[in-house]
């Protein structure tokens, strides 16, 4: 009997540890930087510094204005460290963290 005893503790305990599992936490949302870029540019693509227009810093991009074409969307969004204090690109070789997905049709 003391035989069969450890054995159902082991596994009364092992099957008790995997009756929970860690809650991993969800991602923190960051602001970025959101600027209005010519939709000439494609993703992965370096943003020039003077075709970027500072429009707001969100969670949530804004809809662009002034949108053309079907291609790209025009409003890139940049984290804090490619945005200089007076809320412009640091310089031309900035690569967006996100593209939006929204448009003004």
């Amino acid at each position: 009997m003391k035989k069969y005893f450890f054995g159902s503790i082991a596994t009364i305990f092992a099957l008790g540890l995997s009756a929970f599992t860690h809650i991993k936490e969800k991602p923190q949302l960051t602001d970025l930087y959101w600027f209005q870029i010519s939709n000439q540019y494609i993703p992965g693509q370096a943003i020039a510094q003077s075709d970027a227009k500072f429009l707001v810093q969100s969670v949530n991009p804004p809809i662009g204005t002034a949108c053309s074409g079907t291609t790209y969307d025009c409003v890139a969004g940049f984290d804090a460290s490619q945005v200089n204090s007076s809320n412009q690109l640091i310089n031309d070789g900035q690569i967006p963290k996100n593209v939006a997905s929204k448009k003004d049709y």
